[in-house]
Formats: C-alpha cells, structure tokens, sequence
C-alpha cells in the first residue's frame, strides 16, 4: 500500500538525518502542513 511506502520512506530519512532528526522532522511537518509560509 502506499500508506507503507510512506512510512518506510519516512522512518529511513528519520534514520539518515542523525541528532537532529526531531527538531528537523518537527520543522518539515509544519512547513509541509502549513497553508502558507511566510519567510
């Protein structure tokens, strides 16, 4: 299903990013979430 493709693209970039992986992964979720971003 595409619904495991994505999690397991999702768990592999969260794998690869290293310390910062939360406050990154934090960050794309609100930018990819956001209906607009205003630098």
């Amino acid at each position: 299903m595409i619904i495991d493709k994505l999690q397991n693209f999702r768990q592999q970039a969260y794998n690869f990013l290293g310390n910062g992986r939360d406050a990154i992964f934090d960050l794309m979720d609100a930018v990819l979430t956001s209906p607009s971003v205003k630098s």
